[in-house]
């Protein structure tokens, strides 16, 4: 099955403050964390039942090598990215 993904808003607003944020740490790592949250995004899209599902059919992606987690459903062909979350962070529901 070919699926679509859609993300949130709130997931792009994710992404460009993990990305502003990174680059300001360390010259390159925005880039970096973009890569890795773009490969994270490409596996959930070639195998979207892999990740855990942690409350209500919601599903849990662990992004390698930084502290984010991708929250995201799927209906039918759709997966739908909720958050790229900051675990380092409160979560607020």
């Amino acid at each position: 099955m070919r699926y679509v993904l859609i993300a949130s808003d709130r997931a792009f607003s994710d992404i460009e403050k993990g990305v502003e944020y990174y680059n300001t740490q360390q010259k390159g790592l925005g880039k970096r964390f973009a890569s890795v949250i773009k490969d994270a995004l490409a596996n959930i899209k070639k195998m979207p039942m892999a990740a855990s599902i942690i409350f209500g059919g919601t599903r849990c992606k662990v992004v390698a090598k930084f502290p984010y987690i991708i929250l995201y459903r799927v209906r039918g062909n759709t997966i739908f990215i909720a958050r790229v979350f900051n675990t380092y962070q409160q979560p607020v529901y």
